[in-house]
């Protein structure tokens, strides 16, 4: 091999090593959580969590509590006619999501399963949206020190198959900040 060649090769490696380590240093944690005992099984992790990350970590409590919570408060007690017993407009279901969700995902289902009249605000008589399932397992991705995504691949008779992937957000509290759904079709 030629001095020429040579030297080409040592920037090829130096560049190669350089691309490494930038990958490593921006990586994400992907972990698996068996939810039948809350296990977490680490796929890929290669930097430790800063401090803060660590003391408001994201459990499997705190997921089945703010999507059941949601599914609480999306789904309202209504009359016969399907108005609403406990809230009056939109905005005032909307306040009651505050602590559990962002205002732009709430609103967006709230858009859709509600409609305001002047006697009040009546449900749409519909099933609800495919939803987390506490029983079946997840991913959880660490997107950044404040930032989870949960995703879980479930099958019900009513959706089949389909993915539902959660974002939440730490400010003070975890909550719900995205929610996206894929179904597959056979």
């Amino acid at each position: 091999m030629g001095k020429k060649q040579h030297g080409t090769l040592k920037w090829i490696v130096a560049f190669a090593v350089l691309i490494c380590m930038m990958m490593f240093s921006n990586a994400i944690e992907v972990e698996h959580v068996n939810a039948e005992n809350q296990q977490k099984m680490l796929s890929y992790q290669m930097k430790e969590k800063p401090a803060s990350q660590q003391e408001s970590s994201l459990t499997h409590e705190e997921i089945v509590k703010l999507t059941n919570k949601f599914m609480d408060t999306l789904v309202q007690d209504v009359d016969n006619d399907y108005r609403v017993t406990k809230f009056q407009t939109k905005a005032e279901l909307l306040e009651a999501f505050e602590q559990i969700a962002a205002k732009e995902v709430a609103q967006d289902y709230i858009d859709f399963y509600y409609m305001e009249e002047s006697d009040g605000m009546y449900i749409l008589p519909t099933e609800t949206p495919p939803w987390f399932i506490e029983e079946n397992d997840y991913d959880m991705i660490t997107v950044d020190a404040s930032t989870v995504k949960v995703i879980q691949k479930n099958t019900t008779d009513l959706y089949g198959d389909y993915k539902v992937e959660f974002e939440f957000t730490y400010d003070k509290g975890w909550r719900i900040t995205d929610v996206n759904y894929h179904q597959f079709f056979v």
